[in-house]
């Protein structure tokens, strides 16, 4: 399979997790990418998954037998890259968040 093939593949799953945040296990990659005409194995989900968590884009959480990975919202380019801003507050002033 080429490369440009699973990179389209991980940029559509990486669209899915930010419209639906949480945590996503390997499984629930697994349903998504059937559900979108992608016939993977849990394997290639499984990777998937640690290749967008290498990246910095996901967090990977939990122990190896019940990884789980969340979006990381600190460097989300559609954040600010960890800049906020509160709403509606009389004097805003920029400042980054915890880090946990």
């Amino acid at each position: 399979m080429s490369d440009a093939i699973g990179r389209a593949r991980r940029q559509e799953l990486l669209q899915a997790i930010r419209a639906q945040p949480g945590d996503w296990t390997a499984g629930m990659a697994v349903r998504w990418y059937r559900a979108n005409g992608w016939d993977v194995t849990r394997t290639v989900a499984r990777a998937d998954l640690g290749r967008l968590a290498a990246g910095g884009l996901l967090l990977a959480l939990g122990p190896d037998n019940g990884r789980f990975y969340r979006l990381n919202t600190a460097l989300d380019p559609r954040l600010g890259h960890g800049w906020q801003t509160p709403a509606n507050a009389p004097n805003r002033v920029k400042h980054r968040p915890r880090r946990r």
